[in-house]
This record gives structure tokens, sequence and C-alpha cells, in this order.
């Protein structure tokens, strides 16, 4: 068999062996089970009717749950298969598993325990995907087949937009935005997003590029484009700059240092500016209200009712819960029926507390640490793309709240936790 070479400091992640029980019918069931759980974590939605209808807060999709209970059952089965190989993969989960079992025990206080109840299920479906992700598929496979899935989801997203307008165009402010098969263009440039960041995984375990590489890159940044998604474009661009960096650091000489350069002048040209203009001019730069589209007004409300239960909060998916008091008395103070506290910070504030905040901030520490342990042990591609994943959900936390939700952001941050577990000791070099 033909051995691969990769560039000094990009190694990939040795996909795990199959076991022989699944050698027939394992791979294809896992490949449905991968398909089915993109669809479900990008968000995406078949909408039968003329238009997007506008769910009630705290309404249950039932396509939703049947996706979620099938990767409950299908890979709960496919991990007690694997044993040992599961139990490791899920120990390198333990700062989530932390969070999930305070999640699980907020149903106790809940506003509403049969909301959190079934959310904390959800979750759990996604920790036995990824877990079983990580024992049998191979994170690299499952992107692969992410990559198709977002094809799919791609070309009828467009085709939404052409055949039927009043689903693939979003509304208000935004009408002139493709959404596709997603709810809202936000989230069509969250998927888009992620895509990227898949591609990012892929590129750097190969350790060159490839044609398709740029016309991937070229379809999400149009993609982007036509979504109106700012942020998503931006962070896209980040994403593809910081990964063609590695790859040309990683092969040394005159490019290496001019892209090295250039990453660093350009960070640095970033930080001067910001600190010029400030934030309002940032934001009258990019086209951009200074308030955040209002989200500053709701911020002001979420604190207050943030001090009411500091510690513990409201239970798990338990605040925004139609005819609630609490919304309710938001939406007066704000004067607009909000959906969500448009912070994932302040969202996880809300519903666990800071008690919950802290397990979040011991799993972005933890993230963290195991990244750097990576770099020293020479998987510097490895490394990146784990921080450029903590990084695009650190960032977009800052104005969505899809800090704890059973989304795109939440399954690349554990895939990247299952594999920086297991990243293998440097050997020693021989004398």
């Amino acid at each position: 068999m033909r051995r691969v070479v990769l560039p000094p400091g990009v190694a990939p992640v040795p996909p795990p062996a199959t076991l022989p029980a699944f050698a027939t019918v394992g791979p294809a069931v896992q490949a449905v089970l991968a398909a089915c759980a993109v669809f479900l974590y990008s968000g995406a939605k078949i909408q039968f009717g003329s238009s997007f209808a506008a769910a009630d807060l705290g309404a249950v999709d039932p396509l939703n749950r049947a996706l979620q209970l099938l990767l409950l059952g299908g890979c709960g089965l496919l991990a007690l298969f694997t044993g040992w190989r599961a139990a490791r993969v899920g120990v390198r989960l333990w700062p989530f598993l932390l969070v999930l079992a305070l999640i699980i025990a907020s149903a106790a206080w809940s506003q509403s325990s049969g909301h959190t109840i079934r959310r904390s299920l959800a979750l759990m479906a996604l920790v036995a995907f990824v877990v079983a992700t990580g024992s049998l598929l191979g994170i690299g496979r499952f992107f692969r087949i992410l990559m198709g899935v977002m094809a799919v989801l791609i070309l009828a997203s467009l085709a939404e937009a052409a055949l039927r307008p009043s689903i693939g165009f979003d509304t208000g402010d935004y009408s002139n935005a493709i959404r596709g098969v997603f709810p809202q263009k936000n989230v069509t440039g969250m998927a888009l997003l992620f895509t990227a960041l898949a591609l990012s995984f892929l590129v750097l375990e190969r350790g060159r590029l490839r044609w398709t590489d740029g016309a991937w890159l070229a379809v999400l940044l149009v993609m982007l484009v036509l979504a109106r998604s700012t942020t998503s474009l931006l962070l896209t661009m980040v994403v593809a700059g910081l990964t063609l960096l590695v790859l040309w650091a990683a092969r040394g000489g005159l490019w290496g240092a001019v892209a090295a350069l250039v990453a660093a002048v350009g960070v640095a040209a970033g930080l001067v500016v910001f600190a010029g203009i400030g934030m309002e001019g940032l934001f009258d730069l990019i086209g951009k209200d200074s308030s955040l589209t209002g989200r500053t007004f709701i911020w002001d409300g979420t604190w207050q009712i943030i001090a009411g239960r500091p510690l513990l909060g409201h239970g798990y998916a338990a605040f925004w819960l139609e005819n609630s008091r609490n919304v309710r008395s938001l939406a007066e103070l704000v004067a607009w029926e909000v959906p969500n506290a448009h912070s994932g910070y302040l969202e996880v504030l809300l519903q666990l507390g800071w008690v919950g905040l802290v397990l979040v901030w011991l799993m972005g520490v933890a993230t963290l640490v195991l990244a750097l342990r990576a770099m020293l042990r020479g998987q510097v591609g490895l490394a990146l793309w784990s921080l450029l994943v903590l990084g695009v959900v650190g960032i977009l936390n800052r104005t969505e709240s899809v800090l704890l939700n059973p989304d795109f952001p939440m399954l690349f941050w554990l895939l990247a936790l299952v594999a920086l577990g297991g990243v293998p000791p440097r050997r020693p070099a021989p004398s």
C-alpha cells in the first residue's frame, strides 16, 4: 500500500479501525446516520407550505424529534458494540459531560421540566453521535459525508430561492438575502461557515491543496454573499487564510515566511484600526447598526432577569416559552417579540446560571490546553483547526444564542475534543 507523506507539523487524525462485525452492514449504517446528523445539526428544515411558518417559542419540530431519537438509538447501539473503544472516546468529552450533568439536573428547578428533559435528550443524542463517529466512522470520513450533504442543501437552497421565493428568501430587512432550506439567513451562514471548517480539517489532514478545495471555497463565499451573512463571511475568510498559512509554513522556505509576515501585519493593522475607530466606527464601516440591530437593548433587559436567579438559572431550554411571564416582560421592555438572548453567554446564564457558565469556561480552557499539547507534540494542523473551532464558536456566541444548542457549533467543538484527546505522544528522535 502506498505511503502518504505529509508536510512536517501537519499530521492527520488516524481513523479508528472498523470492527469486523461492521465490515458489511456497519459502514452503510454509519453513513446514513451521519447524513441524518448533518441535516439535523445544520439547522435545515423541510417546508411543505408556501412560506416558513413562525414557530412558537418552545415548539417541538416532529422531524427533528424523530432524527434525534434515531441518532440516540442508532449511535447508542453502535457505541455499545464497540465497547471500550467508545468508552475511551467518551472520556475525552469529560468537560462537556460535566455541563450535560448540570443540564440534566436542572430539570429539578426548571420552569418547565418537560422542555428541559426533552432538550437534554437532544444533547445526549449529540454525544452518542460524536462517540460513534470517534470510535467507528472517523472524523475525516464524517466531514467528507458532511461536504456531500451540504452540497445537496446548497443546491436545494438555490432551487428554493428560484422556484419558491417566499421560502428561499428571508423576510423583513433581509428580504433580498437567500436563506434557502434554512429558517433564517444567519442559520444559512452558520451552516456554510462550519462547512468551511470541515473543508479546512480535510485540507490539513491531507497536507496539500486540490483544485476542488478552491472550488468549494468559491461556492461557500458566493453563498455567504447571497445570504448576506457578514460575520460568517468574514470568519470563513479567516479560516481559509489560516489554513493556507499552515500549509505554506509547513513547507518552509520563502513563502512560509512571507505568509507569516502578512498574517502578523494584518492582525497588527486590524488592532490599530479597531483602536482608532472604536466599536461604533467598526459597525459603521461594515454597514451595521452600532446597537447590533437592537441586541444591546435585549442584553440590558436579559441582565435584569439573570439577576433574579443568578446561581443556577431557570433551567435548560426552559426560559423562552410561549406566554412566559419573564419573556413577556422582556418583550415589553425592548418593544420587540424577543426569541432568544442573542448571546450564547447570556443564554447560559439565563438557563444554568453562573455555575453553568463556569463549566462552559472550563470546557474552553480544557480545549485550549489540549490544543497547545497537540502543537507541542507536532500536530500543528490539528491544533490550529481546534483553535479555529474554539474561536469561531466564541465569536458567534457574542451575538447568537448557539452555545449549548445541539447544532453545528456544539458538534464541531465536541469533535475537536475527541480529535485532540487522541493525539499520540511524540516519539523520541532516534539517537
